[in-house]
C-alpha cells in the first residue's frame, strides 16, 4: 500500500481540510468564476499562444521556453465539424469525448528519451500549489487542473518529498523543493517511513545536476470542451538536454451534482497510464521520474508496477 501513500495523503490532506474548514466557520465564500482568457503570448516552448497568466512566475517562464525535440508528437488537427455530425447520432460520443480521445491517441503518453542511471536525487523545480475546491470546480482559474487539483490543498515540500524519499518504496537519497518562503530551496533527505523523519537542510540555490518541471499545455478549444493538457519534463540542468516527458490530458464535466459537471480531481486521463503504470493510478509522477532518472536502488513501487504489468500481460 506504500507505494501510493503520497498520493493518497495528498487527496486525504484536501478532504480533511475542507471539511474542517467547512465544520469551522460554514461554507467558504464563493468566489466568481473566472472569466475566459484574453491575452495570450508566443514563448519558445510552445506552437501556438498560451494564456499570459502561465507566465507569472519566475519558474513557470522557464518551464514554458523548453523546447521539445521533434521526436515527441505534434499537434494532430481535430475536425470539429464531422465530430459534430457524428454526435448527432444517438448513442454517439459527445464531441469533447470525440477530442479528448483524439488527443489521448495522437499526442498523449510516456517519452523517455535519455534515461539516466544511478541519479542520488533532482531539483522539483516549479511547486504545484494544489487546488481549492473553487479551483476544482472552475474552467478556467487553473493551468494544468486535471494535474494540479491532485496535489492537495496547499504547496507542503515536506510531505511532497516523502513520494521520493523512503526506502525501499523510494530510493532517491534526495530531492530539493523550492522553499515556500523564498529563500532559495529546501534540500531533503533521510526520510523513512516509521523510522526516521526527513531532514530539512536550507540551501540559496539547488546544486542538483537534473530537475523535474511541470506545465499546462494548450490545444485548440480544449478548455471550451472542458480538457485540460499537461506535461512533466525531466530535463538535465546543465546542458539543457530534455530528457523525458509525460503527456496527458484530463476531461471534466461529466460530475453529477457540481455546477457544469466540473470536478477536476476525479476528472477520467487517458488511458496509456493504465499499461504505464500497471494499473495503479496513484502516486503517478513519482514512479515516472524514477523510470527517466534512475536511482542506484530500483525501487520497490517500481517492482509492483513491474509484476503488475507482467500479470495484466498474462491474463
Amino acid at each position: 500500500m506504500r507505494i501510493i501513500q503520497s498520493s493518497i495523503r495528498r487527496i486525504a490532506f484536501l478532504l480533511l481540510v475542507l471539511a474542517y474548514v467547512d465544520a469551522q466557520s460554514g461554507p467558504l465564500p464563493v468566489e466568481p468564476p473566472a472569466p475566459p482568457w484574453k491575452e495570450f503570448v508566443k514563448t519558445d516552448g510552445h506552437a501556438n499562444e498560451i494564456p499570459i497568466e502561465w507566465l507569472a512566475t519566475e519558474a513557470g517562464r522557464f518551464a514554458h521556453s523548453i523546447r521539445l525535440p521533434d521526436s515527441i508528437p505534434q499537434t494532430v488537427p481535430f475536425d470539429f465539424t464531422a465530430a459534430r455530425w457524428r454526435a448527432l447520432k444517438p448513442g454517439s460520443k459527445s464531441v469533447a469525448r470525440q477530442y479528448w480521445e483524439h488527443l489521448c491517441a495522437t499526442e498523449a503518453g510516456s517519452f523517455i528519451l535519455k534515461p539516466v542511471e544511478n541519479v542520488d536525487g533532482f531539483f522539483f523545480m516549479r511547486p504545484v500549489g494544489g487546488a481549492t475546491e473553487q479551483q476544482n470546480n472552475d474552467r478556467w482559474k487553473l493551468e494544468a487542473p486535471g494535474l494540479q487539483a491532485s496535489w492537495g490543498f496547499k504547496y507542503d515540500p515536506e510531505r511532497e518529498a516523502i513520494g521520493f524519499v523512503n526506502p525501499p518504496y523510494d530510493t532517491y537519497h534526495w530531492v530539493d523543493f523550492p522553499d515556500p518562503a523564498g529563500r532559495g530551496v529546501l534540500h531533503m533527505s533521510g526520510f523513512v517511513d516509521r523510522v526516521s523523519p526527513m531532514k530539512v537542510e536550507q540551501q540559496a540555490e539547488s546544486k542538483a545536476r537534473y530537475g523535474l518541471i511541470w506545465r499546462g499545455i494548450r490545444r485548440e478549444r480544449d478548455r471550451d470542451h472542458l480538457i485540460s493538457g499537461s506535461e512533466w519534463i525531466a530535463l538535465d540542468r546543465q546542458s539543457g538536454e530534455v530528457l523525458g516527458v509525460l503527456r496527458d490530458f484530463a476531461i471534466s464535466g461529466m460530475t453529477r451534482n457540481q455546477k457544469g459537471g466540473i470536478y477536476w480531481l476525479i476528472a477520467p486521463r487517458c488511458p496509456f497510464r493504465k499499461e504505464l503504470y500497471g494499473g495503479v493510478p496513484l502516486g503517478e509522477v513519482e514512479r515516472w521520474v524514477a523510470m527517466t532518472l534512475r536511482p542506484a536502488v530500483y525501487p520497490k513501487s517500481l517492482k509492483v508496477i513491474d509484476e503488475r504489468r507482467k500479470a495484466r500481460r498474462t491474463k
